[in-house]
């Protein structure tokens, strides 16, 4: 019953998220169509001693993973996120209605699982939408390897799941929708900003590394990604596991 509602609830801020990716993804794959008609064009005029120096049908693939998946896809996972996670556990607040959802005879955990269940299907969903949306245009353009750009999707579909689980765990504990997104973009920030500070300041460098070293599976130039990096993406996974692991905590000792 509560999985339904979950998704009554959410579910025209999550097709718009949808559609939202899929079109963005649709006329970026439009502009590689253009792209590779110019490319076609220009080939009949170079000397053909040079039309074998670049590798356009391999170089488009990688241009759409790096600049589609790996640039546009950590802000729809950003905004997706941060969104979701603030209005699952929000609405309940903003209507008066969590005191209620806890003294049911259900498990309090379910009302936590449902909701990651709802918010990470359409996490999935929209970071998969961008690159969903331009690779048929890869295969009309015959792109050698389109399904390559489809490696970045784990590492996108983790990291949103952990700004998900932030956005989930602070509302929650906030008890109100807007003072968790604000208590997740201010984590966000100091997560960004403060590795730069500490190094302006006293110059350790540290947690530069280290925030540079999460951030690597989102790198244009990590691909292919080594064991290492691989490690990044299973410490997202991580975090996110945490997260829940707190709101599952934080809902069973709430008082009503």
């Amino acid at each position: 019953m509560y999985l339904w509602k979950a998704w009554h609830d959410s579910r025209n801020r999550v097709v718009l998220y949808i559609l939202a990716a899929a079109s963005v993804g649709m006329l970026f794959g439009l502009d590689l169509v253009s792209w590779a008609n110019w490319h076609a064009y220009w080939m009949t005029l170079a000397p053909v001693r040079l039309r074998s120096n670049f590798n356009f049908d391999m170089e488009v693939t990688f241009y759409t993973l790096d600049w589609l998946v790996l640039e546009y896809g950590p802000i729809a996972a950003l905004l997706a996120g941060l969104s979701l996670g603030a209005s699952s556990t929000g609405r309940e607040y903003g209507a008066s209605t969590m005191n209620f959802v806890l003294t049911r005879p259900s498990r309090r955990r379910t009302f936590v699982l449902t909701d990651w269940t709802v918010g990470l299907t359409a996490m999935v969903i929209i970071a998969g939408g961008l690159a969903c949306g331009a690779l048929p245009f890869l295969c009309l353009i015959h792109a050698k390897g389109p399904g390559n750009v489809l490696a970045g999707l784990p590492a996108l579909w983790v990291l949103g799941a952990a700004i998900y689980g932030l956005s989930h765990f602070t509302t929650l504990v906030a008890g109100s929708a807007s003072k968790g997104l604000v208590l997740s973009v201010a984590t966000l920030l100091t997560f960004i900003l403060l590795p730069n500070a500490l190094y302006d300041w006293w110059h350790i460098d540290a947690l530069i590394k280290a925030v540079d070293w999460t951030l690597r599976p989102l790198e244009s130039d990590a691909w292919p990604l080594s064991p290492f990096d691989w490690s990044a993406t299973a410490f997202w996974l991580a975090v996110a596991a945490g997260f829940l692991g707190a709101s599952l905590a934080w809902i069973r000792w709430r008082e009503v």
